[in-house]
């Protein structure tokens, strides 16, 4: 399962499509900050799914603030960022993640590409798409990140 992780978009598409393009991934997320460009995603690449969570710029927005779910046996969490303070410290953040059991945790909003392991947790943040993605590979149950720069 490749998955192709975007945050903080903030109108620029087009980055965003021509790595879709290129990696074709089985899995598209986008992490906040225009929603409405993950829609864009959505509606030119309908064979591949999309998950969406909302930031702070998606005012309005019926899209989540959360999103928790399993992908080939990995518990997944999204969020923004902003509702834990994430330009201060991580520390909300990756105690929700924990409680959680995430194996995996992204979150966007400091336009900061980030990438660590905590515990048995994989913590990414993507950066601005305007300058780079996240690309997560889970197979036979292992979780492999890396964060790409454009």
């Amino acid at each position: 399962m490749q998955i192709l992780v975007f945050s903080d978009s903030h109108s620029v598409i087009v980055p965003m499509e021509r790595t879709v393009r290129t990696l074709c991934p089985d899995l598209i997320l986008h992490l906040g900050d225009y929603a409405v460009d993950a829609k864009v995603i959505a509606d030119t690449f309908p064979h591949i799914p999309l998950r969406m969570v909302r930031g702070n710029c998606d005012m309005g927005s019926r899209v989540p603030e959360l999103e928790n779910f399993i992908v080939s046996d990995r518990r997944i969490i999204m969020a923004h960022g902003h509702r834990y303070n994430v330009k201060i410290d991580y520390t909300a953040l990756y105690n929700m993640g924990r409680l959680a059991g995430a194996d995996l945790l992204l979150f966007g909003h400091t336009h900061i590409p980030h990438y660590e392991r905590a515990d048995n947790m994989h913590v990414l943040n993507p950066g601005p798409a305007n300058t780079g993605y996240g690309l997560i590979q889970i197979t036979g149950g292992e979780i492999h990140c890396r964060l790409i720069s454009l």
